[in-house]
C-alpha cells in the first residue's frame, strides 16, 4: 500500500534556502516526490480551507479560547502568506499508513515546536528555537494523520 502525505514547504524554509535539504531529508528516508508547485502568494481562501475545514486548526484552539483561537489563526496565516510557499505530494511504499505518518511527524519532520523537535530531524535542524518568537517557525507543514493527508492533498492538488 503507497501512503500519500501533504508536505507544506512555508516562507521561512524557502528565505532560508532550505529547500533543497528538507526534499533530500523526505528522500532519503524513503519518500518520493509525486508532485508539487511553488505558489508566490497563497490565498487567505486556500488557508483558510486547510486550517480551519481540514487542519481544524480553529476549533482545537477553541479549547483555550476564541481570543487565543482568532490570535494564533491570524498569526499562521500572516505567516503563511508573507512569502512563496511549495506545497508537495510525497509518497511511500508502507504497510500501515497511521504508523508511517506518525513516524513521518515525529522522527523525521519534528514535532510542532522546533525546540522540542527531535534531534536530527527537519523542524529541530531547521526551524527557529526561539520559544517566544511568534508565530512559532517551523519550516514545513506535514499532514497529521491518514485522513487529513487524503483532505489535504485534494485540497492543495484537486488533479491527483
Amino acid at each position: 500500500m503507497k501512503t500519500r502525505v501533504l508536505i507544506i514547504l512555508k516562507p521561512d524554509c524557502i528565505e532560508k534556502g532550505g529547500e533543497a535539504e528538507v526534499k533530500k531529508a523526505l528522500q532519503s528516508n524513503g519518500w518520493n516526490i509525486i508532485t508539487e508547485r511553488r505558489i508566490e502568494q497563497v490565498s487567505n481562501d486556500l488557508l483558510e480551507a486547510h486550517y480551519d475545514e481540514v487542519g481544524k486548526l480553529r476549533e482545537r484552539l477553541m479549547k483555550v479560547g476564541p481570543k487565543f483561537a482568532d490570535h494564533v489563526i491570524k498569526l499562521t496565516v500572516d505567516y503563511m502568506m508573507r512569502g512563496p510557499i511549495v506545497p508537495l505530494v510525497i509518497e511511500k511504499e508502507t504497510g500501515d499508513a497511521e504508523e508511517t505518518i506518525a513516524y513521518l511527524r515525529s522522527d523525521v519532520i519534528g514535532v510542532t515546536k522546533p525546540w522540542k523537535a527531535k534531534e536530527g530531524s527537519i523542524r529541530e535542524m531547521y526551524g527557529n528555537k526561539d520559544s517566544e518568537h511568534e508565530p512559532i517557525e517551523n519550516v514545513v507543514h506535514c499532514s497529521g494523520s491518514l485522513e487529513e493527508a487524503v483532505q489535504e492533498v485534494a485540497l492543495w492538488f484537486p488533479e491527483i
